[in-house]
């Protein structure tokens, strides 16, 4: 019985394409129609509208963001994927929505609130940029650091940095909903003049006797902006917030601070299960000494040798490539890849592959010896 080749089909359907339409994918072509309708309309994507730009800190800002119809909604506490055409060259970065579902479900918008990092490629240039009435394409949220659908007992919140954006919004998601929150925060940061929402977390710990927040500046500050005379997360912070008897703990920071938080609750004999942790950062790759490791990207035919490998993303990127990336944490799962042979070593999880062919997150993997990825 004779069976369609699917490369003549595709090859077949590609040339019809690009006959009557002049690109090899249809939707395309029918997509250029619509945008140039109305630029939030689209086929293909969900859009989003800049609608408002706040400046919360000397190095953070929000960005108050309208949706097209084809985005579905989220939870307190998740992310989504935003892609911004810089200097004519699509970029996707993943963001917290800081804001509460609440105020998606009544006004139709969100907020994500940005930290720029000063050697970084896409924040300076959305701090310098990124200005009201530019549309940006966002994908469905995702991630699991979401309260239950019924809270019960009290929270405990872990934050340093811009680590503070996910619980913000469960913070306003609580708020809103009327009920009394029943919370304890420890923010920290480096000044007195890092902290972001800060006058608004006040606010809520003025009007809700069951929500009490501290601001702890890891290099001092003004008076009242720090819990405890140490300046630097220690047994004591944890202790003053497990005196609440928090039934569940949400953490997140950078990888430093996410660890010592939970060495020092495990210390207290805080039980881990109960803590719900988000990544914001990854852990420094370190240095193995041996022989030169070689990565050889087969799709593009050029080879990568170092003595010192990074993440394999990062050694794309070094030798030219530009891979699909967001957010660079090992989160979204946009820069996944094919690994044909060779073994990687998650640096989160510590994990080391088999050698076998499979599926890898090159923001998240190192080499172990020679590697060849289809890229």
């Amino acid at each position: 019985m004779h069976q369609n080749n699917p490369s003549i089909m595709q090859r077949a359907k590609s040339w019809f394409n690009l006959s009557l339409f002049n690109t090899p994918q249809a939707g395309e072509y029918f997509e250029y129609l619509v945008e140039s309708i109305d630029p939030m309309n689209s086929l293909l994507e969900c859009k989003a509208r800049v609608i408002k730009v706040i400046t919360e800190t000397a190095d953070t800002k929000t960005w108050i963001l309208q949706p097209n119809s084809r985005w579905k909604g989220f939870v307190a506490g998740q992310h989504i994927q935003v892609t911004v055409e810089k200097n004519g060259v699509r970029t996707t970065r993943t963001f917290t929505i800081s804001s509460a579902p609440e105020q998606w479900q009544s006004e139709g918008i969100i907020s994500i609130t940005v930290k720029k990092i000063s050697d970084g490629s896409v924040t300076p240039w959305m701090h310098e940029t990124l200005a009201e009435a530019e549309i940006v394409v966002i994908s469905q949220a995702a991630g699991d650091f979401t309260l239950p659908a019924k809270v019960s007992g009290r929270i405990g919140y872990l934050a340093a940095g811009s680590g503070v954006t996910p619980i913000m919004s469960q913070i306003r998601s609580l708020a809103e909903q009327g009920a009394p929150i029943k919370a304890t925060l420890l923010y920290f940061a480096n000044t007195g003049n890092d902290f972001i929402f800060e006058s608004e977390l006040q606010a809520l710990a003025d009007s809700n006797r069951g929500f009490t927040t501290h601001f702890i500046a890891s290099k001092g500050g003004a008076e009242g902006k720090q819990l405890l005379p140490q300046t630097l997360l220690c047994a004591d912070h944890i202790n003053a917030l497990l005196k609440g008897k928090p039934a569940t703990i949400y953490l997140c920071g950078p990888h430093p601070f996410r660890e010592l938080a939970k060495e020092l609750l495990a210390a207290a004999g805080y039980d881990l299960s109960q803590v719900h942790e988000e990544a914001f950062g990854l852990p420094p790759v370190a240095a193995v000494e041996g022989a030169p490791v070689t990565v050889n990207f087969t799709e593009s035919a050029i080879e990568a040798t170092t003595d010192y490998p990074g993440t394999l993303l990062e050694m794309a990127e070094k030798v030219g490539l530009k891979p699909n990336a967001g957010c660079r944490m090992g989160i979204c799962y946009t820069c996944k890849c094919t690994k044909k042979s060779g073994q990687v070593k998650d640096i989160v999880t510590g994990e080391i592959s088999s050698t076998d062919e499979e599926d890898i997150r090159l923001c998240v993997s190192t080499p172990i010896g020679n590697v060849d990825i289809e890229l």
